[in-house]
């Protein structure tokens, strides 16, 4: 919640990007020398992140989407089983890998270290488990892969990939870091934790001011410093004394015109970093956009994540080497290259508004469509998978503006963007028949989506219920402080001696074990009682303002998983019901005993899709007729592998829908 002295979702995703600046690949290369020649079948994939059946049902029904309700009566089209939980980063790689978590070892977004009991990302936990294009490459199946989801670290391979989810802006942050530029203190000023806000001065029309870069990691924080400075690279905004318009000038570098109300084209900037060499440096590229917000009276200018700059690429986000990334970028222009990339921070914080946001959103599907163009110009055997992401960020954001009662709706708001969420199924169906039309009718087609939707009404504080029941303890010193947030890796706040159970991650609880967690409590022989214990309470809690139940379902890992990575997996699964989703504080590891078990959620991010896998399914459209009983994503991983007449490996979970 912002603003209460709690920890807000910005934090949270900092959090957790702070984590992914370790994460490196260390993936064993795939030898692709053993092949056989291609047949010339083709098969293009399209993922949709957060596509869910019962709106898209809903807006083929009232005729806004004529291309799905087409595809879907002469093919297929069910719900698709997601993972569980169903988190992005699970649920794409279920479909990369064809396995479940308990194989492939993504849990959550946030694992925790059982040794500092600190969230770290899970992002490179995949290392070693060989993606479907890989298995398909080394039988001769050509595949390219725009923007796949969970695949950053990128992983060597021969065949064309370009990651996107968990790919890090230049700060090495997978959220990013903008950056709020005013003359004024802004009215968010005090929400403004997933971005920075910097105070300019406007001097005769001139605004001198500094774009943010990373640390040198051979830098040595100055003199009664702990903290290394970031890498500066410097920019002038030059304001027409008139007109709302200025122009905006990178040292040493590029310039654009800005009207106010505008997005900016990307700008190339660079910045020097220390190396272990005295008196040497190392450049690093980059780049940005700006959006005008505001210049007379005062100055205000939104200035994105510096993205990586695909032109000149300083970390791998692409395969076979950067020359695929460098030619796309030729071919198109640069694009985002930051996984994820719809400004959600910004539009939390109030740093944009929804207007604001939903053109930041058309903005990069304007590049993704490009992106799509030059996929499919060089498409012509093999396996084409291209991904969107717009639906599933617009879904978070704006569904406080279709849920009547929804704790953050704002009904002259609503009134105004009630059809944000549609529109950008519209745009979606757009893209698809688009996409018909330029790979023919004939080429098969299957679109697919990682999960569904439902409304975020009310945060679990599942730490609080943990300390409630007795599971977790906090010391003496902190049940008497009124400072209210103690986190498990920190001393002085929860007891780790004597706490049995805690929450880490969006859904998941883990036994403070013996011989497993650096102060654990628990004995392996009475963790199965214990999680027994606490698996009936929560089924058993019940929200006191509505009456609801809270938890759906929870499951232990043994039940809910298969595979070589088990031993990494929260002890319990917490799938939360319609509506129900955990807290930050819970996600980070964090209790707030002066705080509720379950409180409103008042965020702009009021949409989830955190909690028990059936309250929210994916989709699955095939141009092909196919009856298909309750498919999960990773059958839809051994169908494409069919499609080609190559056999699922031994540790896959899916099964063919052919």
């Amino acid at each position: 919640m912002i603003g209460d002295g709690s920890v807000n979702s910005r934090d949270l995703r900092l959090a957790m990007l702070a984590a992914a600046t370790a994460a490196t690949a260390a993936l064993s290369f795939v030898s692709c020398s053993e092949t056989v020649a291609q047949d010339g079948r083709k098969l293009v994939v399209v993922g949709i992140d957060g596509m869910d059946p019962n709106l898209l049902r809903e807006y083929m029904d009232a005729g806004r989407m004529p291309n799905f309700k087409a595809l879907a009566d002469a093919g297929t089209f069910v719900p698709l089983c997601t993972s569980n939980p169903p988190q992005s980063p699970v649920a794409w790689s279920n479909f990369i890998t064809g396995m479940d978590p308990g194989g492939h070892g993504v849990f959550d977004f946030l694992h925790r270290d059982p040794q500092t009991y600190l969230p770290v990302s899970s992002s490179g936990a995949m290392e070693e488990r060989r993606p479907f294009w890989d298995l398909l490459g080394e039988t001769g199946v050509k595949c390219e892969v725009y923007r796949m989801p969970a695949a950053y670290p990128i992983q060597p391979s021969e065949q064309l990939t370009l990651s996107d989810m968990g790919t890090p802006d230049l700060q090495g942050g997978i959220d990013g870091m903008y950056v709020y530029y005013t003359t004024d203190v802004p009215d968010n000023f005090d929400k403004i934790h997933g971005g920075k806000w910097s105070k300019v001065r406007n001097l005769k029309g001139r605004v001198d001011a500094t774009l943010f870069g990373p640390a040198s990691p051979h830098a040595s924080p100055p003199e009664g410093k702990n903290v290394v400075p970031q890498s500066e690279c410097a920019f002038s905004v030059f304001i027409d004394p008139d007109q709302p318009i200025v122009e905006i000038e990178i040292a040493d570098g590029e310039s654009c015109l800005l009207e106010e109300g505008q997005w900016s084209e990307w700008l190339a900037c660079s910045f020097e970093l220390e190396t272990f060499l005295p008196l040497y440096t190392e450049s690093m590229n980059g780049m940005v956009k700006f959006y005008l917000q505001q210049v007379h009276p005062e100055l205000r200018l939104y200035c994105s994540p510096v993205n990586i700059d695909p032109r000149n690429p300083c970390m791998s986000i692409s395969t076979p080497d950067d020359a695929a990334v460098i030619d796309l970028a030729e071919a198109i222009g640069p694009f985002y290259t930051q996984g994820l990339a719809e400004e959600t921070k910004a539009l939390d914080e109030g740093t944009l508004d929804d207007r604001e946001f939903i053109s930041n959103c058309d903005d990069i599907h304007h590049e993704r469509m490009k992106m799509l163009d030059y996929a499919v110009q060089r498409f012509d055997r093999g396996l084409l998978f291209f991904y969107f992401s717009t639906i599933d960020l617009r879904s978070h954001m704006m569904w406080r503006h279709i849920e009547p009662g929804h704790p953050a709706r704002d009904e002259v708001l609503a009134t105004k963007y009630s059809k944000s969420i549609e529109d950008s199924y519209v745009l979606m169906d757009q893209a698809l028949g688009h996409l018909r039309e330029k790979i023919g009718m004939e080429t098969e087609l299957v679109v697919l989506s990682d999960h569904g939707f439902s409304p975020f009404l009310r945060k679990v504080n599942l730490n609080n219920w943990l300390l409630q029941e007795g599971y977790l303890q906090v010391t003496a010193e902190a049940a008497a402080s009124p400072r209210g947030v103690y986190s498990l890796a920190e001393k002085g706040g929860i007891d780790r001696a004597t706490t049995r159970a805690y929450a880490v991650g969006f859904n998941g609880i883990y036994v403070n074990l013996k011989g497993r967690e650096k102060e654990g409590s628990v004995v392996q022989g009475e963790r199965l009682a214990l999680l027994t214990e606490i698996r009936g309470k929560l089924l058993a809690l019940v929200d006191p303002k509505t009456g609801a139940k809270v938890v759906r379902r929870v499951d232990l890992r043994e039940e809910a998983y298969h595979g070589g990575q088990l031993e990494h997996a929260p002890d319990l699964v917490v799938g939360y019901d319609r509506g129900y989703g955990a807290s930050d504080t819970a996600a980070l590891g964090q209790v707030q005993p002066k705080d509720p078990i379950v409180e409103d959620n008042k965020l702009r991010w009021s949409g989830n899709h955190l909690m028990a896998p059936e309250v929210v399914p994916g989709v699955f459209l095939s141009s092909r007729k196919l009856s298909p009983t309750e498919p999960c994503l990773y059958d839809v991983t051994a169908t494409l592998l069919d499609h080609f007449s190559v056999k699922p490996t031994a540790d896959m979970r899916g099964k063919s829908l052919y």
